[in-house]
């Protein structure tokens, strides 16, 4: 049988390698690195017209959500540009929004919409996506038994 020297023994009580730790720190800090950055594009403001207006030249070009009633009378689609462009009212306050898309078949008078996108320096809001909320007409009512 060999023996074991002291001093073999605490060389062998010291833990993992130097490299298992360096490569541990930096998958670590790649992980934190990646959700940090990815989570920043991601985050957006939901706001209401008013609220929109008071933040002013600040607002410019900030990613925002901002959500209103449909503006039936000013809906304007240019089908050679795809350029859809209508206003959004809320609290008495107009907003006129720029999409660059086709027109969803659901846009009728008084529809809620919510539009995600930036505002531009003319004041118009230049939106990358449209949301509207479903019409009650889909919302189910009381269910009855035995149907």
């Amino acid at each position: 049988m060999t023996r074991v020297t002291d001093a073999a023994a605490a060389a062998r009580r010291k833990g993992p390698p130097v490299q298992v730790i360096v490569v541990g720190v930096v998958a670590v800090a790649a992980i934190v690195y990646l959700v940090f950055f990815s989570m920043g594009g991601a985050t957006v403001y939901s706001l209401t017209i008013p609220e929109l207006r008071a933040k002013g030249p600040a607002a410019v070009g900030q990613g925002v959500r901002v959500s209103g009633m449909l503006d039936a009378k000013s809906v304007s689609f240019d089908p050679q540009a795809v350029i859809l462009t209508f206003n959004l009212v809320s609290d008495g306050q107009t907003l006129p929004v720029v999409y660059k898309g086709v027109k969803p078949d659901n846009m009728r008078d008084d529809a809620e919409v919510i539009v995600e996108g930036k505002l531009q320096a003319d004041g118009s809001f230049a939106a990358s996506s449209l949301l509207f909320k479903c019409p009650s007409k889909y919302e189910s009512g009381t269910p009855t038994p035995g149907r």
